[in-house]
Order: C-alpha cells, then sequence, then structure tokens
C-alpha cells in the first residue's frame, strides 16, 4: 500500500489518499542530438480559425492522403488540403465542442465529421466534391461536450457515439458519459453512466473480449453488450486527477492494453504523467503506476500514443496549454524499451492544444499537428517526421 499526493475525485479539492497496486518511477532523460528524432517545423495557417479548439487528421478527399480539419469554437469548420492545405469551410460555425472526430458516419465509403452540438456533417462524396459546397448537418442531439469518441459499441456494423462534458470552468457536467447508439444515421438512442466529475475519455478492448470498452481517468466502464439498456460494469484501475487526457496501447510489449494519462486542466496546480501496466485480467485492480514526469502543471490537454521513430516501441506525444507558466512545451517522450525509460524531447516552448499525430504525406511515419486554442500565438502548426521508415 503506497501513498502518494493526488488530488481526490472532487475536481476542486487536492488532499492525500491511499491507492492500492505499485508504482515505479521512469528513468527521463532530456534528449541530446544523437537521440532526437529530427522534425520539420512548418505553419499551416497563421490566419487559422479564432479559438481553433478542434484538430482532426483525416483523409476527406478520397485521394489517400491525410489532411487536417480546424474547427473553431465559435467560427467556420476548416478543412486543409493535403499537399498545398488549401482551405476549405465545411460549416459556418456555432459548434459547442472542444473536440471532434470524423468516421463513416453513414456507411457511404467516405469520413463524416462528428462535432460537439450534437451534430454529424456529411461528406457530399462519393457522388460530390467535398470542396465544393457547406456539407449536410445532421442532428445527433442538443447536446454540449467537452469528448468525443467514435466506435461500434454494439458489434453491429455502424459506429456509435460517446461523449462527456467537463467539469471545471462552471460547467460541473462531467459527471456524465453520453452514449449515442446509431440506429441509424438520423435516429440515435441516448444512455448515460454516471462517473466521477472530470474530463477525459477514450475507447479501448482493454479485457480483449472483441468489444469497446470506455476509458476515463482511473476508471474504466465494461461493454455491456446492450448498450443502452445493460449495465456497464465499473472497474477502477487508479486514482487521478478527476481532469485527465486519456490514451491506451501496449507499452511494454506484453500484448496487453495499457492505459496513459495525463492531468489536463487546473493551471497553477501540480501533478504527474504515468502509464498504468495491465494485469492478466484487466478487472483485477491491481494495476501498476509507471511515472514518466513527477511534477508538470496540469495543463496537458494533449495525448496521444504512437511509434513516432519506427523502433517498434510506443511513444508518447504531449503538450502544455498556452496559458500555464511559461515555457509551455510540446514534446515527445520516447520510450526506450517497456516503457520504463524515457528521453524527453521538446519540440516547442509555445506550447499546443489537441495536438494530433498522423502519416502525413504517407511516407512512413508519424507527424504532429496542433494549435494553442487562445492566446497570443494560435497558428495551425506541423511538425513534420523526418525519420526514414
Amino acid at each position: 500500500m503506497l501513498k502518494q499526493e493526488i488530488p481526490s475525485m472532487n475536481p476542486f479539492k487536492f488532499g492525500f489518499i491511499f491507492i492500492c497496486g505499485s508504482m515505479v518511477i521512469s528513468n527521463i532523460t532530456i534528449s541530446s542530438t544523437k537521440t532526437e528524432i529530427p522534425f520539420k517545423h512548418v505553419i499551416i495557417d497563421k490566419n487559422q480559425p479564432a479559438q481553433p479548439y478542434t484538430k482532426i487528421i483525416a483523409d476527406v478527399n478520397g485521394d489517400a492522403y491525410p489532411d487536417i480539419i480546424i474547427a473553431g469554437n465559435i467560427t467556420p469548420l476548416i478543412w486543409y488540403v493535403f499537399p498545398t492545405w488549401t482551405k476549405h469551410v465545411i460549416a459556418e460555425g456555432g459548434y459547442k465542442t472542444v473536440d471532434g472526430e470524423a468516421g463513416d458516419i453513414d456507411n457511404d465509403g467516405d469520413l463524416d465529421i462528428v462535432l460537439g452540438g450534437l451534430f454529424w456533417y456529411e461528406n457530399p462524396r462519393p457522388s460530390g466534391d467535398p470542396a465544393k459546397r457547406l456539407w449536410k448537418a445532421h442532428t445527433i442531439a442538443n447536446h454540449t461536450t467537452h469528448d468525443i469518441e467514435l466506435g461500434d459499441l454494439d458489434g453491429d456494423g455502424d459506429l456509435d457515439v460517446v461523449t462527456r462534458d467537463q467539469s471545471d470552468f462552471g460547467t460541473k457536467k462531467g459527471n456524465e458519459i453520453h452514449i449515442w447508439q446509431q440506429e441509424n444515421p438520423d435516429r440515435w438512442s441516448e444512455h448515460v453512466i454516471q462517473c466521477p466529475h472530470g474530463e477525459g475519455i477514450t475507447l479501448s478492448d482493454l479485457d480483449h473480449d472483441a468489444d469497446l470498452d470506455i476509458v476515463i481517468g482511473g476508471i474504466w466502464f465494461e461493454n455491456a453488450k446492450e448498450i443502452t439498456r445493460g449495465i456497464w460494469k465499473e472497474h477502477p484501475f487508479a486514482n487521478w486527477h478527476p481532469s485527465a487526457t486519456v490514451q491506451t496501447g501496449d507499452m511494454n510489449n506484453d500484448g496487453r492494453t495499457d492505459v496513459i494519462l495525463t492531468p489536463s486542466e487546473l493551471k497553477g496546480n501540480y501533478y504527474k504523467i504515468s502509464w498504468f501496466e495491465a494485469p492478466a485480467d484487466a478487472k483485477d485492480e491491481n494495476w501498476k503506476e509507471h511515472v514518466i514526469e513527477e511534477k508538470v502543471e496540469c495543463i496537458y490537454h494533449s495525448l496521444e500514443v504512437a511509434d513516432m521513430n519506427n523502433d517498434g516501441e510506443l511513444d508518447i506525444v504531449t503538450a502544455e496549454m498556452h496559458q500555464g507558466e511559461d515555457p509551455d512545451e510540446v514534446m515527445v517522450y520516447i520510450n526506450q524499451g517497456n516503457g520504463t525509460n524515457w528521453i524527453k524531447q521538446i519540440l516547442s516552448t509555445k506550447g499546443s492544444h489537441y495536438t494530433r499525430v498522423g502519416d502525413i504525406g504517407n511516407d512512413g511515419d508519424m507527424d504532429i499537428i496542433g494549435a494553442n486554442h487562445a492566446g497570443d500565438y494560435s497558428p495551425v502548426e506541423l511538425w513534420e517526421n523526418l525519420m526514414k521508415p
């Protein structure tokens, strides 16, 4: 039984509580030129939409090359076409969202876009040109969101939507997870799961039973099969800062799905970045915590997990939002093997928000896009990975 300083599940109070399991402090080294991944910094748009909260990487026009989609909270939804980064307006704006996702909602072979509010925007393809007109908006529900995930939760061949709002900044609505089961693209059934206050969510098959579970900071919910009528059983695996950014991946190559967490909100407070090693049975609460960095400001609103240097190990991409204490870093934690030793490579000291990772240009390595959601510096940026496959 270990004692450590962590915030309680009250999102506005910090304190000491006890956790089960074990904890390992990782060895972290600041990168040198010999260990760095080579990146080229590119400004995609210095006249970006105001408040560019949402970032998406997706092939919009079907040319097999990923494009970039940016949405401002009050300004248009913009598609930047690879490789010229020509801008096209998809929708005029007015979204109640921070997050957004791309997926084929209507199963017509192209990628649509889901944004908070809650809407999905229909790609005009395959019969129309997505660059020639505004996309048709379809209402899922009148519902404000902070986090959005897409996945086929019920195994019926179409995408369902999972959303969560946040509990900071006066909203106090992050104690519910909303499942929107697709009956058809214009008809959705809602199911609500109660959870602790906070923010952050992802979908992953943690128990390896061929369906998607729901993961938040410190808890995962087992897929209920009957997703809007069954019981989503709660499985705690950690005590964590209530506002989290959440990703999953096999960090030590043991065939199990681990969970990675960063503290995403509450500037001026400090916490840690950790990954949690899955036990043989994910339903067992004895997940081992591996602390990657012991003290960071609670503004790490970005988290992606990918093999950034093509060495077969999953690395971590994250960033501090602009409102933190300077410098606000955009960084890669390079996994040196089994998730126990890390090299920290800093790409920028100007911050970013909701960075995304994808193979821009299909050249065999993973690139990073991002933008600060406010402040004096918020262009749409690309960090182009120059690693050779």
